[in-house]
């Protein structure tokens, strides 16, 4: 029975604890005292921590908007200044500068006076990289391109000559992370394209000597305005010609129809007509001399009566003498018919000869449709060398101008305020000595609870009689044996 009692864990109320706490007020106190001695000590020790601080203004610059490294190709959208102010934050915090700025201000500035430096300059390097990064803070407020630093340690002078540093250092290294490398390479790659046009034009120009071609578009465009011109003339010259053949076709049917010769004069037969007047004139004569009803009259009457009888049947008068010749008009028409039949032939060779001429046009036509494709690869390949050249050209160019600004100062960084030695330092041994006495009386009173719940047994009999829910009838002492 007593063993099971023993065993029961006791069942403690609050007034039960309160009463054993006291009775372990004497090691609470002890270690109390042990514990807020030592931290008071500590504290006694820290110094004074002065800050320093100062601003910057980030601004978007070029490094941060994408720009193709061949082609034209569209810029992407630039950041917005609190996702600048976020790397520029980055880079202020990075490894490299914090070396820098020790290796600017030396390992030295940066050792304890109280702490032997390592031996090692590798280590006495990383403690003061180390001693740099926690005191430096850098701020960045969220949608605000300022970015705000500090710096604190035990000499105000200190502190604002290692924030000073910090910017100047940041200010040199950035300028290196953003400087345009690619010059050299760009340069590089301008003289590769310049000896591959050099050779793109000496296979165009082989191209075009070989195919007996000055300039292929002046060429194309001199045959297709030269076949334009030679075809409208050689319609024209067709359109004569077929005018010139019915024209000799024409003067030939009338030349068949017109004689070559014509009586040119004829000499007329009047004799009888000659002779009735010598008649009459010898009638007159006799009128003179006889009567009209003599004999002599009467005959000659008569044979003027039978000549003008025989005038009358019209065969009195024929032609004496007739003198033939060329017809004027047969011949003129002959004359016109020589100078159509020349003119025909004129145009018949001449319209032989523009069939040629458009033949060798239409041959020249074909060569020059087959070499396009070719042509039109040379030239395509030099075009595109020509621009490749003159855009890395302008590339280059422009890297050379930006390295030589950013190494000018020309960045998108300004320094709103440098750091100033501060004229009033920080302290926390008043809410450090309030933390050591908390500290110190919370383990004091952890140690005694835990003495409390530790001890074996019931150390009071109302802890005992809340445990086996059982009333307690005496208390005795504990015997000691």
């Amino acid at each position: 029975m007593r063993s099971h009692v023993t065993a029961t864990r006791p069942r403690y109320g609050v007034m039960d604890v309160v009463a054993l706490l006291f009775r372990e007020l004497l090691l609470m106190v002890i270690i109390f005292a042990v514990i807020f001695g030592i931290g008071a000590a500590v504290v006694m020790t820290m110094k004074k921590t002065y800050t320093a601080g100062a601003s910057l203004f980030v601004g978007v610059g070029q490094e941060y908007v994408y720009q193709p490294r061949v082609g034209l190709g569209e810029r992407a959208m630039p950041p917005s200044a609190a996702e600048v102010a976020q790397s520029e934050a980055a880079i202020l915090n990075s490894l490299e500068v914090k070396r820098r700025v020790v290796r600017a201000l030396g390992v030295e500035s940066f050792q304890s006076p109280d702490a032997p430096p390592p031996a090692d300059p590798a280590r006495r390097e990383a403690s003061a990289v180390r001693a740099v990064a926690s005191g430096l803070g850098v701020e960045v407020t969220p949608l605000s391109p300022v970015i705000g630093l500090s710096y604190k340690s035990d000499d105000p002078a200190k502190s604002a000559r290692v924030l000073n540093t910090v910017i100047d250092q940041y200010l040199t290294y950035r300028r290196e992370v953003f400087q345009d490398r690619a010059t050299a390479a760009i340069r590089t790659q301008r003289q590769t394209f310049e000896d591959e046009l050099g050779d793109a034009d000496r296979a165009y120009e082989d191209f075009l000597r070989t195919n007996n071609i000055g300039d292929f578009a002046t060429a194309r465009a001199t045959v297709a305005s030269t076949y334009q011109s030679i075809f409208a003339e050689r319609m024209g010259v067709q359109a004569q010609l077929q005018q010139a053949s019915q024209r000799l076709a024409t003067l030939v049917s009338q030349l068949s129809r017109t004689p070559a010769e014509v009586a040119l004069y004829k000499d007329l037969n009047v004799s009888a007509q000659d002779l009735i007047l010598q008649l009459r004139t010898e009638r007159e004569s006799l009128l003179a001399r006889y009567q009209a009803d003599a004999q002599p009259v009467r005959e000659i009457d008569a044979k003027i009566a039978q000549l003008q009888t025989y005038v009358g049947t019209g065969t009195a008068v024929g032609a004496k003498e007739v003198r033939t010749g060329p017809n004027p008009i047969w011949v003129e028409l002959e004359t016109t018919r020589i100078n159509a039949q020349a003119e025909r032939d004129a145009l018949a060779a001449r319209l032989a000869v523009l069939d040629r001429q458009l033949s060798d046009l239409r041959a020249r036509q074909s060569r020059l449709t087959e070499l396009e494709s070719r042509n039109s690869t040379l030239a395509g390949n030099r075009e595109v060398l020509t621009a490749s050249i003159r855009e890395f050209q302008q590339r280059e160019t422009q890297s050379r101008a930006d390295n030589e600004l950013v190494k000018a100062g020309a960045d998108n960084v300004t320094v709103i305020e440098r750091a100033q030695p501060p004229s009033k330092g920080k302290s926390l041994k008043a809410p450090l000595m309030i933390a050591v006495f908390l500290f110190a009386g919370f383990t004091a009173l952890c140690v005694g609870l835990l003495r409390v719940l530790l001890r074996p047994g019931f150390a009071m009999p109302a802890t005992l009689s809340r445990t086996l829910n059982a009333p307690v009838l005496a208390v005795a002492p504990a015997k000691s044996i």
